[in-house]
């Protein structure tokens, strides 16, 4: 059965960019995944689970995004 992964941040590195993702469901779609970064380009970007106020961003983001 799939199953919708939990939201999760990625962080740049070099630069600090930061961006949290919370994906409609198990399917990644654009946007859901960065293999570098797109404000510096590098590719020393970490992904971590995201924090209970991200996560709670994120999700009521992604709602409001349905309308």
């Amino acid at each position: 059965m799939p199953i919708k992964p939990k939201p999760f941040t990625f962080v740049c590195d070099e630069c600090g960019w930061k961006k949290i993702v919370a994906p409609r469901s198990d399917a990644l779609g654009p946007g859901d995944w960065f293999a570098r970064c797109p404000k510096c380009g590098s590719e020393a970007l970490s992904h971590r689970s995201a924090d209970v106020f991200d996560r709670t961003v994120a999700e009521w983001l992604a709602r409001l995004r349905r309308f």
